[in-house]
Protein backbone atom coordinates (compact mmCIF):
# COMPACT_ATOMS: atom_id res chain seq x y z
CA UNK A 1 0.00 0.00 0.00
CA UNK A 2 1.48 3.47 -1.01
CA UNK A 3 1.72 6.53 1.04
CA UNK A 4 -1.41 8.02 -1.05
CA UNK A 5 -3.85 4.90 -0.18
CA UNK A 6 -2.80 5.57 3.06
CA UNK A 7 -3.33 9.49 2.93
CA UNK A 8 -6.82 8.74 1.57
CA UNK A 9 -7.80 5.86 3.86
CA UNK A 10 -7.07 8.00 7.01
CA UNK A 11 -8.80 10.87 6.06
CA UNK A 12 -12.06 9.15 4.80
CA UNK A 13 -12.55 5.83 6.49
CA UNK A 14 -11.37 5.79 10.30
CA UNK A 15 -12.59 2.57 11.30
CA UNK A 16 -11.03 0.95 8.31
CA UNK A 17 -7.91 2.87 9.33
CA UNK A 18 -7.69 1.45 12.47
CA UNK A 19 -8.23 -1.92 11.45
CA UNK A 20 -4.54 -1.67 8.80
CA UNK A 21 -2.90 0.23 11.53
CA UNK A 22 -3.68 -3.33 13.89
CA UNK A 23 -2.73 -5.34 10.69
CA UNK A 24 0.55 -3.63 10.75
CA UNK A 25 1.33 -3.98 14.56
CA UNK A 26 3.83 -7.00 14.13
CA UNK A 27 5.77 -4.88 11.54
CA UNK A 28 7.31 -1.89 13.20
CA UNK A 29 9.71 -0.86 11.41
CA UNK A 30 6.77 -0.45 8.57
CA UNK A 31 4.58 1.96 11.27
CA UNK A 32 7.60 3.89 11.89
CA UNK A 33 8.51 4.61 8.32
CA UNK A 34 4.79 5.40 7.57
CA UNK A 35 4.67 7.39 10.34
CA UNK A 36 7.56 9.22 9.46
CA UNK A 37 6.21 10.06 6.00
CA UNK A 38 2.92 11.00 7.80
CA UNK A 39 4.69 13.95 9.96
CA UNK A 40 6.22 15.29 7.47
CA UNK A 41 2.34 16.19 6.11
CA UNK A 42 1.15 19.67 5.89
CA UNK A 43 -2.10 18.31 7.11
CA UNK A 44 -2.24 18.15 10.87
CA UNK A 45 -5.28 15.56 11.21
CA UNK A 46 -2.21 13.42 9.29
CA UNK A 47 0.10 14.45 11.31
CA UNK A 48 -2.05 13.33 14.11
CA UNK A 49 -3.15 10.05 12.91
CA UNK A 50 1.39 9.53 12.80
CA UNK A 51 1.30 9.84 16.48
CA UNK A 52 -1.77 7.45 16.51
CA UNK A 53 0.42 4.93 14.18
CA UNK A 54 3.63 5.16 16.75
CA UNK A 55 1.63 4.20 19.59
CA UNK A 56 1.78 0.81 18.11
CA UNK A 57 5.14 0.64 17.77
CA UNK A 58 6.46 2.53 20.77
CA UNK A 59 10.89 1.77 20.53
CA UNK A 60 13.39 4.36 20.98
CA UNK A 61 13.14 5.56 17.43
CA UNK A 62 9.02 5.56 18.00
CA UNK A 63 9.21 7.54 21.48
CA UNK A 64 11.87 10.41 19.77
CA UNK A 65 9.40 10.37 16.88
CA UNK A 66 6.67 10.96 19.01
CA UNK A 67 8.52 13.63 21.25
CA UNK A 68 9.02 15.63 18.28
CA UNK A 69 5.19 15.61 17.23
CA UNK A 70 4.56 16.43 21.25
CA UNK A 71 6.27 20.33 19.82
CA UNK A 72 4.34 20.18 16.81
CA UNK A 73 2.66 24.18 16.34
CA UNK A 74 -0.83 22.16 16.06
CA UNK A 75 -2.14 21.57 19.29
CA UNK A 76 -3.91 18.49 17.87
CA UNK A 77 -0.67 16.84 16.45
CA UNK A 78 0.50 17.62 20.49
CA UNK A 79 -2.33 15.97 22.01
CA UNK A 80 -2.69 13.18 19.76
CA UNK A 81 1.51 13.11 20.64
CA UNK A 82 1.03 12.75 24.17
CA UNK A 83 -2.13 10.36 24.01
CA UNK A 84 0.19 8.21 21.86
CA UNK A 85 3.79 8.34 24.81
CA UNK A 86 0.64 7.47 27.31
CA UNK A 87 -0.46 4.13 25.92
CA UNK A 88 2.61 2.30 26.98
CA UNK A 89 4.71 3.84 29.32
CA UNK A 90 8.03 2.33 28.59
CA UNK A 91 10.86 2.02 31.88
CA UNK A 92 13.92 2.76 29.49
CA UNK A 93 12.73 5.69 27.78
CA UNK A 94 10.57 7.11 30.44
CA UNK A 95 12.55 10.03 31.63
CA UNK A 96 12.66 12.17 28.62
CA UNK A 97 8.83 11.38 28.34
CA UNK A 98 7.96 12.38 31.76
CA UNK A 99 9.68 15.33 31.36
CA UNK A 100 8.04 16.59 27.78
CA UNK A 101 4.72 15.14 29.57
CA UNK A 102 5.45 18.01 32.23
CA UNK A 103 5.78 20.41 30.64
CA UNK A 104 2.98 20.41 28.24
CA UNK A 105 0.58 20.58 31.43
CA UNK A 106 1.51 24.21 30.80
CA UNK A 107 -0.34 24.08 27.29
CA UNK A 108 -3.71 24.61 25.76
CA UNK A 109 -6.06 23.16 28.28
CA UNK A 110 -6.82 19.78 26.31
CA UNK A 111 -3.43 19.30 25.45
CA UNK A 112 -2.52 19.85 29.10
CA UNK A 113 -5.21 17.21 29.92
CA UNK A 114 -4.58 14.82 27.77
CA UNK A 115 -0.32 15.24 28.62
CA UNK A 116 -1.51 14.90 32.24
CA UNK A 117 -3.62 11.71 31.90
CA UNK A 118 -0.24 10.30 30.10
CA UNK A 119 1.41 11.26 33.55
CA UNK A 120 -0.94 9.27 35.27
CA UNK A 121 -0.38 6.09 33.28
CA UNK A 122 3.40 6.24 33.98
CA UNK A 123 2.56 5.93 38.27
CA UNK A 124 5.31 5.91 40.13
CA UNK A 125 7.45 6.83 37.78
CA UNK A 126 5.94 10.36 37.59
CA UNK A 127 5.42 11.39 41.19
CA UNK A 128 8.51 13.55 41.61
CA UNK A 129 7.26 15.91 38.53
CA UNK A 130 3.92 15.66 39.35
CA UNK A 131 4.73 16.59 42.84
CA UNK A 132 6.81 19.47 41.19
CA UNK A 133 4.04 20.37 39.39
CA UNK A 134 1.95 21.03 42.58
CA UNK A 135 4.20 24.08 43.44
CA UNK A 136 3.73 25.71 39.79
CA UNK A 137 2.48 29.45 39.94
CA UNK A 138 -0.06 28.68 36.89
CA UNK A 139 -3.13 26.99 38.37
CA UNK A 140 -4.07 24.76 35.45
CA UNK A 141 -1.01 22.86 35.97
CA UNK A 142 -1.37 22.44 39.64
CA UNK A 143 -5.09 20.89 38.75
CA UNK A 144 -3.97 18.58 36.73
CA UNK A 145 -0.66 17.74 38.93
CA UNK A 146 -3.07 17.06 41.40
CA UNK A 147 -5.93 15.03 39.55
CA UNK A 148 -3.03 12.62 38.16
CA UNK A 149 -1.61 12.47 41.87
CA UNK A 150 -5.04 11.56 42.98
CA UNK A 151 -5.19 8.73 40.07
CA UNK A 152 -1.72 6.97 41.03
CA UNK A 153 -2.88 6.64 45.08
CA UNK A 154 0.21 6.60 46.11
CA UNK A 155 1.42 6.82 49.51
CA UNK A 156 4.44 8.77 48.93
CA UNK A 157 2.63 11.78 47.76
CA UNK A 158 0.86 11.74 50.95
CA UNK A 159 3.23 14.77 52.11
CA UNK A 160 2.51 16.75 48.85
CA UNK A 161 -1.50 16.04 48.83
CA UNK A 162 -1.63 17.49 52.55
CA UNK A 163 0.13 20.64 51.09
CA UNK A 164 -2.21 21.07 48.21
CA UNK A 165 -4.93 20.71 50.43
CA UNK A 166 -3.88 24.92 51.28
CA UNK A 167 -3.81 26.02 47.78
CA UNK A 168 -5.59 29.06 47.08
CA UNK A 169 -7.14 26.99 43.76
CA UNK A 170 -10.40 25.29 44.65
CA UNK A 171 -9.92 22.69 42.33
CA UNK A 172 -6.37 21.78 43.14
CA UNK A 173 -8.10 21.37 47.15
CA UNK A 174 -10.77 19.38 45.48
CA UNK A 175 -8.30 16.95 43.84
CA UNK A 176 -6.03 16.93 46.71
CA UNK A 177 -8.49 15.81 49.25
CA UNK A 178 -9.83 13.09 46.94
CA UNK A 179 -6.50 11.75 46.74
CA UNK A 180 -6.26 11.82 50.32
CA UNK A 181 -9.37 9.72 50.43
CA UNK A 182 -8.57 7.42 48.27
CA UNK A 183 -5.22 6.73 49.66
CA UNK A 184 -6.41 6.65 53.44
CA UNK A 185 -9.43 4.44 52.05
CA UNK A 186 -7.17 1.88 50.77
CA UNK A 187 -4.72 1.76 53.81
CA UNK A 188 -7.72 0.90 55.70
CA UNK A 189 -8.90 -1.97 53.87
CA UNK A 190 -5.31 -3.72 54.70
CA UNK A 191 -5.29 -2.62 58.34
Amino acid sequence: MNLEQWRQVLREDPEQAELWISNLGGDPEHLRTLARMLLQDPDADLRAWACRILAEAQDAEGISLLLRALEDAEPEVRAAAAWALGIHPMGEHQDPVIFALQHHLEDQPWVAWVAAEALARYGEAALEALIDSLRHPHPQVRVLAARALARIASPQSIPALMAALEDPSLLVRHFAEAGLDRLFRTQWVWL
